[in-house]
């Protein structure tokens, strides 16, 4: 079994999902059908292949694709499938199985792609969500420096230092174990979100020009903190966001119509 995975994915690796080569040619330039059938076996058309599911499937793979090579691994594709019915393979029951999964999931996703096209999103629904989301958005950013250590009484120690009036950015320099003790501890401006727990929230309790009064302690060591500056960051754009937001009104729709037609549906579980 693991020799046949093997030939499978290397030697029919394209699948349906690679069927696709832009503006298509054979091998004597003329350009292909966007409809026409590209090979029989046996009689039997291979698949037809089209120059926009070529494009679609360029633009997926990031790559160029042979259209020889694709027609030849379709043919090999369809005379091994051809080989499988003439020993009733589709009867056994795993590979039953599978072919049936196989239709469901396309059914499947055929409907919820055909649903989702009659969906309307308007954009006071687009607004109302953005709001939602903007205001459940920690926007305050924090300039601050510190000074990190290896042990809570340097820390404490430090923090006398400042307290006789020693200077913040001298002692980081002497001091501190980070990296941006040759900076003066300096760490710019950064989101809460951006920093380990105990340190942001450290911070979100400061005033501007206030300095640690105990040190905090972080998987990093013990750090004492100066926050230099407050300000709230810019909410995002509404445009820049839109089509993130459109996209998750979407599934939330198709989930709710999921749940009415499995409210409506006569379900059995054995």
């Amino acid at each position: 079994m693991n020799v046949i995975k093997l030939f499978l994915s290397t030697t029919l690796a394209l699948s349906p999902l690679s069927l696709a080569f832009a503006d298509s040619h054979g091998d004597d330039g003329a350009k292909l059908d966007a409809n026409a059938v590209a090979a029989t076996v046996n009689g039997k058309p291979v698949a037809k292949v089209t120059a926009e599911r070529v494009a679609q499937q360029i633009a997926a793979r990031g790559e160029q694709a042979d259209p020889n090579r694709i027609l030849e691994e379709l043919i090999n594709l369809e005379i091994l499938t051809q080989e499988a019915e003439k020993l009733n393979l589709d009867k056994e029951q795993d590979v039953a199985t599978a072919l049936n999964l196989q239709y469901t999931q396309t059914m499947a996703n055929a409907y919820l792609a055909h649903f989702s096209g009659n969906f309307d999103v308007s954009d006071e629904e687009i607004r109302a969500e953005y709001d939602r989301q903007t205001s459940q958005t920690t926007s305050d950013e924090y300039n601050a420096a510190h000074i990190l250590l290896e042990s809570e009484d340097e820390a404490k120690n430090v923090i006398d230092e400042l307290d006789k009036g020693a200077d913040f950015a001298k002692l980081a320099k002497e001091k501190s174990t980070g990296p941006s003790g040759p900076n003066g501890g300096e760490l710019g401006w950064f989101q809460a979100a951006n920093m380990v727990p105990e340190f942001a929230n450290a911070v979100s309790d400061m005033k501007a020009g206030e300095t640690s009064t105990a040190p905090v302690k972080t998987q990093f060591g013990w750090h004492v903190i100066q926050l230099n500056e407050t300000r709230g960051s810019p909410k995002p754009d509404l445009d820049s966001v839109r089509p993130s937001i459109m996209n998750a009104l979407l599934r939330v729709k198709l989930a709710e119509h999921v749940e009415a037609l499995r409210s409506a549906a006569d379900i059995t579980i054995k």
